[in-house]
């Protein structure tokens, strides 16, 4: 898989103490763990790529979706279990599933070996 940045715009995620920044139509703020913002940071790139650039963009309009996302790759990174990851950042596990099974079907879920720890 080959990850290709195309910028139409200047559409960056930010990381404000313990929170992501995102603009899609309009900017949304995640508050997140810690652990999941220090991840944050270091895969910033590939999470650019998936929010604005990947065939998954589409499905990531709401700000509850990359939030999914994000925990779903720090979960599978750290090798923690998605319902402990999920219920300690208080959000709904299936949500994180959700995301992981589009994830196989547009067949880029191949995007874990590519995340710093």
């Amino acid at each position: 898989m080959e990850i290709v940045i195309r910028r139409r715009r200047t559409r960056k995620i930010r990381v404000e103490d313990n929170k992501v920044v995102f603009k899609k139509l309009k900017e949304h703020v995640i508050e997140l763990p810690q652990e999941v913002i220090e991840f944050v940071k270091k895969n910033i790139r590939i999470l650019q790529w998936l929010v604005y650039d990947s065939p998954i963009s589409s499905y990531l309009r709401h700000p509850g979706a990359v939030k999914s996302l994000i925990l779903l790759l720090y979960s599978r990174v750290s090798e923690k279990p998605i319902t402990v990851v999920a219920k300690e950042a208080k959000t709904f596990h299936e949500q994180l599933y959700r995301i992981e099974r589009r994830l196989k079907e547009l067949r880029i879920e191949e995007v874990y070996k590519y995340l710093v720890k």
